[in-house]
């Protein structure tokens, strides 16, 4: 193969991984699924904990867990008439960490440049 089709593929293979990463940050966009994934950073867990944990229904719980499932972020494991879902990869944690901390970084940064204007209109 000569380098330009070679340098083709490479562009290919670099968009899909552009895709499968953006379907990726997709399935992390949703506040609950966070959430899920910070109680099982701590340890697997049955279905039933989570709703306990989340307070949110059976229902909306398992939908979450399904799509997550299917992309491989968690795995599920029959435990008797239970199923337990634990990380896949713990280092999503340290993913979704990461952009908290450049959130909480822009979130100060805003209030820094809010301050001066609040206290120069007197409130």
């Amino acid at each position: 193969m000569n380098s330009g089709g070679s340098k083709k593929m490479e562009r290919e293979r670099e968009e899909q991984l552009y895709r499968l990463q953006a379907d990726l940050c997709r399935v992390l966009a949703e506040p609950t699924r966070l959430k899920l994934l910070s109680l099982l950073g701590e340890k697997p867990r049955a279905v039933k904990d989570l709703v306990e944990a989340t307070g949110e229904r059976q229902a909306k719980i398992s939908q979450h867990l399904t799509i997550m499932r299917k992309l491989g972020i968690v795995w599920a494991q029959r435990v008797g008439t239970e199923v337990h879902y634990s990380l896949a990869d713990p280092r999503i944690l340290e993913a979704c960490r990461i952009t908290r901390d450049v959130l909480l970084q822009q979130l100060r940064q805003q209030a820094n440049l809010v301050a001066p204007l609040v206290e120069a209109s007197g409130g």
